[in-house]
């Protein structure tokens, strides 16, 4: 049966909203600190779980950076808790994900916002110009570029093979497999080619 209810916390002043299922086992948790109600925590232990199997403690360091950890043990309501409906909880969660992922500059943790790093674009399994292109960084998450910065540089659309340096600008953990959002540091000039492809570490291997 599943369970929903908030309780204050009056270490870091905090609310605490809990979904729990059977003997307490939480299925999502939100924490709000202050009077403006800032989300700390909106987290998913399934998701988590996703991430540590795909990256390992790497993963779990990702996640926790976007999205913070939710209580490892089951939890019981406490004497004073207020239940929460489905829907107020919905409500909740949605705006608390939303600041989290959106609102909340991620420079911390295993990869934070803004780091340059080397890779090489791999296949792209839409084809040119559609979606975006896979990057190989050599780390356990892969990296994405999106169409729309390529498109808006009216460069030639990369190769697989071809290698760039990369600058982070967001985190994407909600799914099977942590992704990396990177924009290319430098692109070549309208109608110009990429340098010459090389040999790609991982071609293919993230465009399934």
């Amino acid at each position: 049966m599943t369970r929903r209810f908030r309780f204050h916390g009056p270490e870091g002043d905090v609310w605490h909203w809990f979904e729990v299922g059977d003997a307490g086992l939480v299925l999502r948790q939100i924490s709000l600190r202050g009077r403006d109600g800032v989300p700390v925590v909106a987290a998913d232990p399934a998701e988590l779980a996703l991430a540590r199997q795909a990256c390992g403690q790497w993963g779990v360091g990702l996640y926790e950076v976007v999205y913070g950890l939710p209580e490892r043990e089951p939890v019981v309501a406490p004497p004073g808790a207020l239940t929460v409906e489905g829907r107020e909880f919905d409500l909740v969660w949605g705006r608390a994900r939303s600041y989290r992922q959106c609102e909340v500059r991620h420079d911390s943790g295993p990869l934070p916002v803004g780091t340059r790093l080397p890779g090489t674009f791999t296949v792209s399994p839409w084809g040119p110009g559609v979606t975006g292109v896979f990057v190989d960084v050599g780390l356990p998450a892969p990296g994405f570029v999106d169409a729309l910065v390529l498109l808006r540089a009216q460069c030639r659309w990369p190769a697989a093979g071809t290698p760039a340096e990369f600058e982070v600008v967001d985190l994407r953990v909600g799914g099977v497999r942590p992704q990396i959002r990177l924009r290319p540091t430098a692109v070549p000039p309208p109608g110009e080619p990429w340098p010459r492809p090389g040999p790609s570490r991982t071609a293919g291997r993230y465009g399934r």
